[in-house]
């Protein structure tokens, strides 16, 4: 008997497809991710590890640019020390994060829903609610903060001119140059410009669910109150966790509302630890110190982060056991 022998050349080529392949599969998707990985080194990594070097440095504003004098962790001894960095800490922690992320996530969702309802989509006018629910996010933080404050001026201010038009007050209140009302005025316009991020995110969810599940219960005889607690709810959880904890970094980290509405004021009572790393670096001209406390809000955010997303985690694994 004769054996039929297998092509060579054929297998050669099968194994050069096969060795093509495997490099273009394993290799090309880090050659496309590259060019942004590069820009993040640049513009993120680049800064973020030169603010670390400064932390341990003794080094002014006008020295910007030569080596300060190395001083370990003085500065994060400094910071701690600082009488007013308590106050800074709870003012962000409670006041500007917790209390804002909280009314975010409850008004947006039940916003969400809201806007869910099957009479928007009847009417055909949900392209429209939605398009009137992201002007203020599309309004830059600037000119909010600036039309807030012209809207709490306490002369000429829409709002004080209403409450004295219907006999509320008898004299214009200064919201924002007084303790009992400043981080009221403060908290509403961040929640007024942030809200339609959560609203808009919410609402993308609930309408990625199927319509045949509320359907179904309906027919089992559960009202819209149970539909919404049995089934939309946890089908959100992973979309609420994820918001949540966007919201709140971001919110952590905020500079821009209360330094625009208030400088830190009346006093100090409205000093936050971005407003209070920008006054110790570009007023007292003691970068390494505000450095520091760049530094140290990234660890309480990195924190955070982890034990939030170990809680979810634990959360899930308990669920699917």
């Amino acid at each position: 008997m004769m054996s039929v022998s297998a092509n060579p050349d054929g297998a050669l080529a099968k194994r050069a497809e096969r060795r093509g392949s495997f490099r273009s599969w394993h290799f090309e998707p880090y050659g496309l991710v590259m060019p942004a990985m590069l820009i993040l080194a640049i513009f993120f990594a680049g800064p973020a590890f030169y603010n670390i070097a400064l932390s341990f440095q003794d080094l002014s504003l006008f020295d910007l640019g030569k080596e300060g004098r190395w001083v370990g962790f003085a500065n994060f001894a400094a910071v701690l020390k600082d009488d007013g960095i308590a106050g800074a800490l709870f003012n962000t922690a409670f006041l500007l994060t917790f209390v804002t992320v909280v009314i975010r996530l409850a008004l947006g969702l039940a916003l969400a829903i809201l806007l869910n309802a099957e009479v928007f989509a009847k009417w055909r006018i949900g392209w429209l609610v939605r398009s009137l629910v992201l002007v203020p996010f599309v309004t830059p933080p600037v000119v909010a903060v600036a039309a807030w404050k012209w809207l709490l001026d306490p002369r000429y201010g829409a709002v004080n001119q209403f409450l004295l038009s219907t006999g509320l007050i008898d004299r214009g209140i200064p919201f924002l140059s007084r303790t009992s009302t400043v981080w009221g005025a403060v908290e509403t316009m961040l929640i007024w410009r942030e809200l339609p991020f959560v609203i808009i995110t919410f609402l993308a969810a609930l309408q990625s669910i199927p319509r045949e599940l509320r359907e179904a219960a309906r027919i089992d005889g559960a009202s819209e109150f149970q539909i919404h607690l049995r089934i939309i709810l946890p089908m959100l959880k992973p979309v609420i966790a994820v918001v949540a904890l966007l919201t709140t970094i971001w919110t952590f980290n905020n500079f821009v509302y209360v330094w625009l509405a208030t400088r830190g004021g009346p006093g100090d009572y409205t000093q936050v630890l971005a407003t209070k790393m920008y006054t110790v670096s570009f007023v007292d001209y003691r970068v390494g110190e505000g450095a520091a406390i760049g530094v140290l809000m990234s660890l309480m955010m990195f924190a955070f982060a982890l034990v939030y997303l170990g809680i979810l985690s634990r959360g899930k694994r308990g669920a699917s056991s």
